[in-house]
C-alpha cells in the first residue's frame, strides 16, 4: 500500500509539472508558448521568447516589420491564431505551442 501511495504521488507530480492537470483545486494550469520572427521584422507584444500562461489566456500579438520589409503572415504549429494575415492579433493557449513566428519579406 506504501508503495501504491508513493507512485500516486509521483505521478502527480509530474502530471502537474507538465501541465496537464484539470480540476484540482490550488493547481494553475500553464502553457508554454515560444515566439519569434524571421528576418526584417520583430515580435514587440508580448515578445520574442518563451512564455507561459495559464490556460484560456488571451495572448495579444504585434508584429513590426523593419523599414523596407513588409508583415507576410504568422506561422505556427497548430493554427490558433486568431487572424495569421493581421500583424495585430490574438491567441487563446489551450495546449502548449512549440512556435509562433512573424514572418516577415521584402
Amino acid at each position: 500500500m506504501k508503495r501504491v501511495g508513493v507512485f500516486l504521488t509521483i505521478v502527480a507530480l509530474i502530471v502537474v509539472m507538465t501541465g496537464c492537470v484539470v480540476g484540482i483545486p490550488g493547481f494553475t494550469v500553464k502553457y508554454s508558448i515560444t515566439i519569434s520572427s524571421t528576418f526584417g521584422g520583430t515580435v514587440t507584444s508580448p515578445g520574442e521568447g518563451l512564455f507561459r500562461y495559464p490556460r484560456g489566456t488571451v495572448v495579444n500579438l504585434v508584429a513590426e516589420a523593419d523599414r523596407g520589409y513588409e508583415f507576410v503572415g504568422w506561422i505556427s504549429n497548430l493554427g490558433a491564431i486568431a487572424d495569421i494575415s493581421d500583424p495585430t492579433t490574438t491567441m487563446t493557449l489551450n495546449q502548449n505551442y512549440c512556435f509562433v513566428i512573424a514572418n516577415f519579406g521584402e
